[in-house]
C-alpha cells in the first residue's frame, strides 16, 4: 500500500517508520522538503513532496495516487482557528484527490456545544471530513503521555517534581503516542474493518501521584506530584486542564483492549520505561524536592 503522512516534521511523523517497516510504500509531505526530519524519513525510503496545510491544492497533489492520507490536527502549532482551517483544506483535499481511505488524529471531547474553543474546532474538522463522503476513520486520543514533555512542564521535571494537569489525586486517562500509531496502521491495513468508525482511545488511567510513584522507580530521583498552577500556563492549555479536571475522558479501556488486542497497549510502567533516557536527561541528580 501507499500513504501519505501530512506532516513529515510532525508529532506523529513515526507512523512512517512503521509503515516502512511493515513493507510500505510511505510519501511524506513537508513545507520544508530540506529539513531534518524529511530528511530522515528520505533515507528511511519515504518520498518527500513539498505540501501545505495552508495550501489545499498541494495537499490534493500530494495525494493523488495513494492508497490512504493519515492526518492529525494541527492546534498545537496554529491554534484552534488554525486548526479548524487546515482541516477544512485537509478536507477539500482528499475529496479533490479522489482518495480511497483517510486516517485522522482528532481527540477525544470533541463536540460542537464545548466550551473549548480546541474542542469545537476539532469536531468542526470531523464534521468537514464527513461531509467529503471520503473513506475515513476519526481516531480520537484522550491526553497524551507525552505531553508531560511540553515545554511548559520542563522546569518542574528538572526541579524534580512531576506537574500535573489537575488535582494530584484525580485519575486522568492517558493515551501512549505508540498505541495511537499502533491502531493507525491498523486502520490503514484493514480499511474495510475501519472505514466510518470514530475510536476514543486512552491507555491507561492513573492519577499524579500514582504516575509520580511510577517514574520514582525507574530513575535515581524521587519525582513529587505537584499540580501545575494555572497562572503558568498558555491560556489554551488553561482551559483545557479546566475541562480535564471538571469533565475528563471517560474512554471504556478495558473494552478497547478487549477488542483490539493486536495493538500492543502500554500501561503507563511500560510507556515510561520506554522513555528512560528523557526522563534521566531531565531529572539526572538524586537531590531531595525543595518545598
Amino acid at each position: 500500500m501507499k500513504t501519505l503522512v501530512v506532516g513529515a516534521g510532525g508529532r506523529f511523523a513515526q507512523i512512517a517508520d512503521l509503515l516502512i517497516e511493515r513493507g510500505h510504500e510511505v510519501r511524506g509531505t513537508s513545507r520544508e522538503p530540506e529539513s531534518p526530519a524529511a530528511r530522515r524519513l528520505a533515507a528511511l525510503g519515504a518520498e518527500i513532496v513539498p505540501a501545505d496545510y495552508e495550501a489545499s491544492r498541494s495537499l490534493a497533489a500530494a495525494a493523488r495516487g495513494v492508497d490512504t492520507v493519515f492526518a492529525g490536527g494541527t492546534a498545537h502549532h496554529v491554534g484552534p482557528e488554525g486548526e479548524a482551517r487546515h482541516g477544512a483544506n485537509l478536507a477539500e483535499a482528499v475529496a479533490a484527490a479522489d482518495v480511497p481511505h483517510l486516517v485522522f488524529v482528532s481527540g477525544d471531547g470533541a463536540a460542537p456545544d464545548s466550551p473549548l474553543p480546541l474542542f469545537r474546532a476539532k469536531w468542526e474538522v470531523e464534521e468537514a471530513i464527513g461531509a467529503t463522503g471520503v473513506s475515513h476513520t476519526i481516531l480520537a486520543p484522550t491526553y497524551l503521555m507525552e505531553n508531560l514533555f511540553n515545554p511548559w512542564n520542563i522546569a518542574a521535571l528538572q526541579a524534580g517534581t512531576y506537574p500535573s494537569p489537575a488535582a494530584i489525586d484525580r485519575p486522568l486517562q492517558q493515551a501512549a503516542v505508540a498505541d495511537l500509531l499502533s491502531l493507525a496502521v491498523l486502520a490503514i491495513e484493514r480499511p474495510e474493518r475501519f472505514a466510518g468508525r470514530r475510536i476514543p482511545l486512552a491507555s491507561d488511567e492513573l492519577s499524579a501521584e500514582q504516575a509520580a510513584e511510577t517514574i520514582s522507580g525507574l530513575i535515581p530521583r524521587r519525582l513529587e506530584a505537584r499540580r501545575t498552577p494555572a497562572e503558568q500556563l498558555p491560556s489554551g492549555v488553561r482551559f483545557l486542564f479546566g475541562w480535564l479536571e471538571s469533565t475528563g475522558h471517560q474512554v471504556d479501556i478495558e473494552a478497547l483492549r478487549h477488542e483490539l488486542p493486536e495493538v500492543r497497549w502500554h500501561g503507563y510502567a511500560s510507556w515510561a520505561e520506554e522513555q528512560l533516557d528523557r526522563f534521566r536527561e531531565l531529572c539526572p541528580h538524586p537531590e531531595p524536592v525543595p518545598h
